[in-house]
């Protein structure tokens, strides 16, 4: 929707503060290239950036001041809601001069205050000044689906933005928290301690928590929201249809709720069960409107010619099963080249796999056909159990639970499948299993090992390892590269997988409807069996969005690569530089083996990474190539 930025502080403790927050909006402009406006008092200076969605007109405008001109908004994000909500506090006596979700939003806060919090379905991030009482108050969405980012000097000052590109000028000289770098070229972590980012001083506001703060008191987020992991029974023989209709109609709910929108709303496709689903919901959804025609729902897909990484087959079953408008982009090496640091400047933190410029080329084609709204699959994989190594969790719960007959037909119906096993990379899952791969002890030798947080392996119950995954180890980092690629070309994306309701029901789903018979997200497959195309609803392979990674890096990347790790400026001070050469030896010998590639491709994006933002001017001259 846009970004936010604003500073909070003593008085004659930011004298320039009016320019600063502006600076903080211009290096966030991609966020919001409708408009921007700014907002000024003692103590205060808020900022804003429009992307224009809902209520396109300057009633829609932020930041956004109540009647009585107490208090004062800026919101990124999306309340869906928005219209059971208005509907509400207009029976409250409130009154609206248009119809947009910040001009509701402004009002739930002044009806109820923090209390407000509990009543939001959607994403968000926002800050209201008060300014009676000279105080601020703050939150991020459950999920943290909209970014949000602090920088503190003690209890005088507090300087807040969406993207952590906008606080950089308040840190004289960035520092790179080494743990946080360590984890990387480790274990390609990213995002998996809440508050943290990869620079001192500039942290996050943790999912699910908000702040009230004025300048004096000491600065104390509080939680407002946590997943919870229900140890469900398994399901028995017979009990599985409420749970197919209950799916059905949460996920139905959810799609209606993330289709408002007063501009056209379009939908990824990779050919996937989680963005075919989509689809498919979305076609049924605008039949029932009568809008099909008028508003025919727009795909865009990232595609490639190697036939391991080809899903046309699947996504053209969709097109062909609801009649949407495909778009198709082929990412290649030699794009991704020049892309580079426009990317990871968008990024802002380093970025685990060139799956992530795959969505980078997405976003730009959707926005080549004018689209500013875009569906997307994520946090289906890390409810429904679709990634790989939840199969060996699953195993282990029911073999611990004492199910050993269901456990071994589990087994043999998973791992004797033919396309499971053709499509399956258990090279690339032993991190899952193993403390440190061999190519990693080479980069930390001795007591130099780096920890390994917990919770990462497959003990535990499935639902405690899916709580892992969409709070810590998977759905943060993908909700980062989401919007950040999305919002470089100032599209908002929207994810119904991550609808709070929809998370909170399926957190009570057991387990062997998630995984069953040999398949992954079994509920959604039953669920939806009369809706998705039948090759779609019967594949079993996963691809998620794979690239040709290993060719580009031992072709038009080769010589970025070994610039960046054979001459490193950074890299050397997180990593054993005997390490990092002893590696690029192998490499260069001919080793094309893919853990090989895959941690040059860290420890050559951490590099670039690195001079991209520890410089002065580097990040200036890569915003101008922007």
């Amino acid at each position: 929707m846009c970004g936010i930025a604003g500073i909070l502080f003593q008085a004659g403790t930011c004298p320039e503060s009016a320019s600063r927050v502006r600076g903080m909006i211009a290096r966030q402009r991609h966020r919001g290239p409708d408009g921007e406006s700014f907002f000024e008092a003692e103590g205060v200076a808020l900022g804003h950036c429009r992307l224009a969605i809902l209520d396109l007109s300057d009633a829609g405008r932020q930041p956004m001041s109540d009647p009585s001109g107490r208090y004062t908004l800026v919101f990124n994000g999306e309340i869906y809601n928005y219209v059971e909500l208005g509907a509400e506090l207009r029976a409250l006596g409130h009154e609206f001069k248009g119809h947009s979700d910040t001009e509701v939003l402004l009002a739930a806060y002044r009806q109820w205050g923090r209390g407000c919090l509990e009543r939001l379905r959607g994403m968000f991030a926002f800050v209201v000044w008060d300014r009676v009482e000279n105080r601020a108050f703050g939150a991020r969405d459950r999920l943290g689906i909209k970014p949000f980012h602090y920088w503190r000097e003690g209890n005088r000052i507090l300087a807040f933005a969406s993207e952590l590109k906008a606080l950089l000028p308040w840190v004289p000289s960035p520092r790179i928290r080494p743990t946080l770098a360590r984890q990387y070229l480790a274990y390609n972590l990213l995002e998996h301690e809440p508050t943290e980012t990869f620079f001192e001083g500039i942290d996050r506001l943790a999912p699910g928590h908000f702040f009230q703060w004025r300048p004096g008191e000491e600065f104390r987020p509080q939680r407002y929201w946590a997943p919870v992991a229900h140890e469900v029974p398994l399901a028995r023989a017979g009990e599985e249809g409420p749970w197919l209709e209950g799916f059905r109609s949460q996920f139905q709910q959810a799609v209606d709720l993330h289709l408002r929108s007063d501009v056209p709303v379009g939908t990824c496709l990779s050919g996937g069960l989680d963005s075919s689903a989509l689809v498919c919901l979305v076609n049924g959804e605008l039949r029932r409107r009568g809008a099909w025609r008028e508003d025919w729902q727009h795909t865009f897909s990232a595609c490639f010619e190697e036939a391991s990484l080809d899903e046309r087959p699947y996504m053209n079953a969709v097109v062909q099963a609801t009649g949407c408008r495909p778009h198709e982009v082929f990412p290649n090496g030699e794009r991704l080249r020049k892309d580079l640091e426009t990317w990871l400047w968008h990024q802002e933190e380093p970025v685990g796999g060139t799956g992530c410029y795959a969505q980078f080329c997405v976003a730009r084609l959707a926005r080549e056909h004018g689209i500013k709204v875009l569906l997307n699959g994520q946090g289906a994989d890390e409810q429904l159990a679709g990634y790989r190594k939840f199969i060996l969790v699953y195993l282990r719960e029911l073999a611990r639970g004492g199910h050993w007959v269901r456990a071994a037909r589990e087994a043999m119906a998973f791992f004797l499948s033919p396309e499971i096993l053709r499509t399956t990379r258990f090279a690339e899952g032993r991190r899952y299993l193993f403390r440190s791969l061999v190519e990693v002890d080479v980069l930390f030798p001795g007591d130099a090992g780096v920890p390994r947080p917990a919770g990462m392996g497959i003990g535990g119950s499935l639902s405690r390892r899916l709580e892992g995954d969409l709070t810590r180890f998977s759905l943060p980092v993908l909700l980062r590269y989401e919007d950040r690629n999305m919002m470089a070309f100032g599209i908002e994306s929207r994810v119904p997988f991550v609808d709070h309701v929809f998370v909170e029901w399926m957190a009570t789903l057991p387990s062997n409807l998630r995984l069953r018979d040999g398949w992954t997200k079994y509920v959604m497959r039953e669920a939806l069996a009369d809706t998705l195309p039948p090759m779609v609803r019967h594949r079993k392979s996963k691809l998620g969005f794979s690239t040709p990674e290993s060719q580009w890096l031992g072709g038009p990347l080769a010589e970025w690569l070994r610039e960046h790790v054979g001459s490193p400026r950074h890299l050397d001070r997180f990593a054993d530089p005997e390490g990092i050469r002893r590696l690029l030896a192998q490499y260069e010998g001919g080793s094309r083996a893919k853990p090989l590639l895959n941690l040059l491709f860290r420890l050559a994006i951490f590099e670039n990474w690195a001079r991209l933002y520890l410089s002065a001017d580097a990040s200036a001259a890569a915003r101008s190539a922007a």
